[in-house]
């Protein structure tokens, strides 16, 4: 049986909440956070609270995994409008905690939607990068509609590059949704 969680959208006086969230996704895997585990420990309260206020923000969201029996923490997804590929939504920031990872659990297809709806009220596509040998996170992509670009990044500050992924979106008050 799965595992009974909430979607909440993140406020500024989460980000303790967020840093030991966001620690351990650079702890367990670097590259899906964007940084070292380094970089992420030295990030000041400032740092925090900007990261937190994301899931208030007007070009931005970012929207928490709350297991309801523990209260605990348990995955994030935000996304913002634009970067330096393109002014549409890009999802960022992407986490499950290892124990509830998995369609049983349905965190991350929760989570995804919440950043779907939030994106096809903005936009018709949806973009993201993910890491070229992150098969999981590749194949749960694919499964949610997404197709590969062809367009890379390096990751930084490690070997390899992460791919562009794409998925069209049905908008809010578009008659059946169509795609422009």
């Amino acid at each position: 049986m799965g595992t009974a969680f909430t979607i909440c959208r993140t406020v500024e006086d989460d980000w303790p909440l967020v840093r030991e969230l966001r620690i351990e996704n650079a702890t367990d895997n670097p590259i899906s956070y964007g940084a070292t585990l380094e970089t992420t420990r030295g990030m000041t309260e400032d740092d925090w609270r900007l990261r937190a206020r994301r899931g208030q923000g007007i070009d931005t969201t970012s929207l928490a995994a709350v297991d309801d029996l523990s209260g605990r923490w348990i995955g994030m997804m935000s996304a913002q409008i634009g970067d330096e590929d393109g002014p549409g939504p890009v999802l960022t920031g992407v986490f499950v905690s290892p124990a509830f990872r998995g369609r049983t659990h349905g965190v991350a297809d929760a989570l995804l939607g919440g950043i779907v709806d939030w994106a096809g009220q903005r936009a018709d596509h949806l973009r993201l990068y993910v890491y070229e040998h992150g098969t999981p996170a590749r194949r749960f992509y694919i499964r949610h509609g997404f197709v590969e670009t062809g367009r890379t990044r390096p990751v930084g500050f490690t070997d390899g590059s992460t791919l562009e992924m794409v998925r069209a979106l049905e908008q809010a008050g578009r008659p059946g949704g169509a795609p422009r």
